[in-house]
């Protein structure tokens, strides 16, 4: 039986879902105004890891993850740029063109890393309507309120367990307040629902019972969710660091609307860092996804990642890559030379150690000292759980016919050729191994 850890709890639980094998996750996706980084991809891969999971375990997933394409200020201020106008007025483009092209390269990602698709990839900016509707709730519960500037805010004090997911007091919530404060608000921890347009304003803006405007960035996922899952499901989840305010925000605006528990397990991934640093564009360390897979296979780059449990700190380094790339190395020999006997006992810890939270460092240990325990049957079932892309070139005609004329240059003696078509067979995502037995040609 799965246990998972619960933010809101601040403990493991027993996973028990609303309907009986049926599981209902929204995991927050990305504002589309920059390429994903390796952080992003940590977070969709713990997530991709919790789904693929639970359909092992004979659930019936519905997977919903946002695209933030409008509403989500520059440093989450609640005063000045849109981060999408911001790039678009960069990169002297409209901002549809900017969510389009970032959209497209963040599914781009996601296939690229072998990430199970979502059930629906809702955009902010087509949900609108409803938006509005759940604002319209808050405002006849008394919740929210709309200022002199048309602006509307969620008024935290009326909400009496307001911290309840990051365990924070109110007090502390207004000390910890960092963003710039917009000054129409009656408290400097309400946060905004609906934000009045500038003045010739013209795109990504609509028109409302408040006049022309767009929607804040919490109140976004709040209404998917409720499209989508409904007024309670099961799992919530993305990186540690939208537990507050996102999360905090999502949560009682949900709750004070419904009157029902918004999702009964939160949960949360663990921060990324490169080489000891906290990633940054301002000291020069990002590593977008695009760039890690031109070094490391996807296979690589989740193995380095599940060394560490998804609730950890995870830091980028060679060393940490490199157990990746000698793990997939490890395995995909293992997979190639197995026997039929297995170990059955080895695959069930395995199992038992993914329901506890996901403990991949614990599954992946069992699986690198006892790697002759398992079958191919086993195998390929931990290859789909962990979403490990094993490839063979014999269902390849166009690689069986680069493997056939690499070895008649081999058997020639024309070196020349015989690296040229292994370069070919290795840029295909193969690793080539010559062996006294003969080549082997191991999936990347």
């Amino acid at each position: 039986m799965l246990q998972i850890y619960n933010t809101l709890t601040s403990s493991k639980e027993e996973f028990q879902s609303i309907q009986p094998k049926k599981v209902g996750m929204y995991v927050c996706g990305p504002t589309v105004y920059d390429y994903d980084h390796i952080g992003h991809a940590r977070t969709y891969l713990s997530f991709d890891l919790l789904n693929r999971f639970l359909r092992y375990s004979g659930y019936d997933v519905t997977y919903i993850q946002n695209i933030t394409d409008v509403g989500h200020l520059v440093n989450d201020a609640e005063v000045g740029a849109d981060k999408l106008q911001q790039k678009a007025h960069e990169l002297g483009k409209s901002v549809s063109d900017i969510a389009h092209m970032y959209t497209d390269s963040h599914l781009e990602d996601l296939r690229s890393l072998n990430i199970l698709s979502a059930a629906n990839f809702p955009k902010a900016s087509e949900h609108i309507q409803e938006i509005v509707e759940f604002i319209q709730g808050l405002i006849e519960n008394n919740y929210a309120y709309v200022t002199n500037q048309n602006n509307i805010y969620f008024s935290v004090t009326k909400k009496a367990d307001y911290g309840k997911l990051s365990h924070r007091t109110l007090a502390e919530v207004i000390t910890g307040t960092r963003v710039d404060s917009a000054k129409d608000k009656r408290n400097p921890a309400d946060f905004a629902l609906w934000k009045a347009s500038p003045v010739m304003s013209h795109e990504f803006v609509w028109d409302s019972p408040w006049g022309r405007g767009y929607p804040g960035w919490h109140i976004e996922c709040s209404a998917m969710i409720r499209k989508y899952l409904g007024d309670t499901f099961d799992i919530h989840g993305s990186a540690v660091e939208h537990v507050f305010p996102h999360h905090e925000n999502e949560i009682a605006q949900s709750e004070a609307l419904t009157n029902k528990p918004m999702a009964n397990y939160w949960v949360h991934a663990g921060m990324l860092t490169i080489n000891g640093q906290k990633m940054s564009k301002s000291v020069h360390n990002t590593v977008l996804v695009k760039d890690a897979l031109k070094e490391y296979s996807a296979n690589e780059l989740k193995l380095a990642l599940y060394g560490t449990h998804y609730r950890k700190p995870f830091d980028y380094t060679k060393e940490s890559l490199a157990q990746g790339v000698a793990l997939r190395h490890k395995l995909f020999m293992a997979y190639a030379n197995t026997q039929e006997n297995a170990n059955t006992d080895a695959f069930n810890r395995f199992i038992e150690a993914l329901n506890d939270d996901l403990d991949t460092p614990k599954a992946l240990q069992i699986l690198s000292t006892e790697t002759n325990d398992f079958n191919k049957e086993q195998f390929e079932q931990i290859f789909e759980i962990l979403g490990l892309k094993h490839m063979s070139i014999s269902n390849n005609p166009a690689l069986q016919e680069l493997v056939a004329q690499r070895e008649q240059a081999r058997s020639g003696a024309d070196y020349l050729t015989a690296d040229n078509r292994k370069k070919e067979i290795e840029q295909a995502g193969f690793e080539v191994l010559d062996t006294p037995e003969g080549t082997v040609y191991l999936s990347r």
